[in-house]
């Protein structure tokens, strides 16, 4: 199959998150499946056409990600008059992908469920009272970053309001436009159902594939460094307040724990600081037992990770994280939150500690359970290990999602040139 994917997100240049992790893995496994693979990303910096690592990257610079979807759409649609692809895949988030369809109203579309807007929105809501000037400029900075903004610190205005509703029906129509639903988690898929009214008939369910890297894979089960790490972005729908909360109930029992935090910091619940400085306000009692690093590159996770006993990620709520898939191929202890899709992925504890969100004490039990038993905590890494390699391994996701594009090219045909939707 000749197979276009549409993301703005996409490595290196638009690495915010798992959704570039996700589209570069995926189309690395497809491309080694045999089939033609492009990639139309966006680009703070640069616009061009390059052959990277067998797959051929069309890149077009844009300011932020509101502003890709048209562009985008203009060069798929050029380049489609070219290659002929079979199917086009484009995520929910954003609808990257909206103004391709338009442009080629006869291309079956897989529309990829990653976190669509309005669930961000719910997720990093906060109730903290600030000023409605500190609430615009936050708000601004997040959207001149180019990445969706982290809406929970936006203005609560009629205005803020109104661009997320419309957010959200431009993507819940892009999903109804789209041929075939393929959802990572099956939670995800089952909360669109309800809330866009999707056909359950076109969701299918497709985890992230991953290849894991040999570091990762060569990383000793066997580790005893007391270091507990956080890998993401510090914002509210990840759960480092709940974090943050756990750690002195976990230095109650084990003075000598080290905690990490690594990734870039959003806005927090205080107007005037951001996240990682919100933790070290909270946390400036245990302050030598708390590192923050800042952005990790990808080729420097090995490393935390080697150096690393237990990995805890408690979202609020969560689709796929890639960084669980990481930690899993790197034989961590893992306390995952079981609000989303790492329940299924830690094989409902089976492969990890799964806790709810928003329970300090639950993180902190947890943690201390796999710090005070080191064999449960290494059986836990191995079958972590073994359940991303048997699960999660481009032949069997590969398998999937190809039946996922056959079924939407099948569809397609027996549709023909999808109509555009008004509104």
């Amino acid at each position: 199959m000749n197979i276009a994917f549409i993301s703005y997100e996409y490595p290196p240049d638009t690495a915010y998150g798992g959704i570039a992790t996700y589209v570069h893995q995926a189309a690395m496994m497809l491309s080694r499946r045999g089939h033609h693979v492009e990639v139309f990303a966006g680009s703070p910096h640069r616009t061009g056409t390059e052959n990277e690592e067998c797959l051929l990257v069309h890149r077009i610079n844009v300011k932020n990600q509101f502003t890709f979807a048209k562009p985008i759409g203009q060069l798929f649609a050029q380049r489609h008059k070219i290659i002929q692809f079979d199917v086009l895949e484009g995520p929910d988030c954003v609808a990257d992908a909206r103004e391709a369809v338009c442009f080629v109203p006869d291309i079956p579309f897989v529309l990829k469920l990653h976190t669509p807007s309005i669930l961000l929105l719910k997720l990093n809501y906060y109730e903290y009272e600030t000023s409605l000037l500190k609430k615009i400029c936050l708000y601004a900075a997040s959207f001149l970053k180019g990445v969706v903004p982290a809406w929970g610190y936006a203005p609560r205005t009629a205005a803020h309001r109104l661009h997320v509703l419309q957010m959200d029906k431009i993507e819940q129509s892009h999903a109804l436009d789209a041929d075939e639903i393929a959802s990572p988690s099956l939670e995800l898929g089952n909360i669109l159902i309800r809330k866009w009214r999707l056909n359950k008939m076109k969701i299918s369910h497709v985890p992230y594939p991953y290849i894991p890297s040999e570091r990762l894979l060569k990383i000793p089960v066997e580790t005893h460094t007391k270091i507990v790490t956080f890998i993401g972005r510090l914002e509210m729908r990840k759960g480092v307040l709940d974090l943050a909360r756990a750690i002195p109930l976990i230095l109650d029992h084990y003075p000598d724990a080290k905690f990490r935090f690594v990734g870039s910091a959003e806005p927090s619940p205080h107007p005037n600081l951001d996240m990682r400085q919100y933790l070290e306000m909270m946390l400036q009692n245990n302050n030598r037992s708390v590192e923050f690093t800042g952005h990790a590159p990808s080729d420097v996770i090995p490393d935390i990770l080697a150096d690393t006993d237990v990995c805890v990620f408690p979202s609020l709520w969560e689709n796929f994280p890639c960084v669980c898939l990481e930690s899993m191929a790197a034989a961590r202890g893992i306390v995952g939150s079981n609000a989303g899709g790492m329940a299924e992925m830690l094989d409902y504890g089976n492969a990890g500690r799964i806790v709810p969100p928003r329970s300090p004490q639950k993180i902190a039990q947890a943690v201390i359970e796999l710090l005070n038993n080191t064999q449960m905590r290494m059986r836990s890494g191995r079958s972590a290990r073994n359940r991303l390699l048997e699960k999660y391994n481009t032949d069997s996701v590969g398998i999937l999602q190809e039946a996922s594009y056959r079924r939407a090219i099948k569809h397609r045909k027996s549709q023909g040139p999808r109509l555009q939707r008004s509104g």
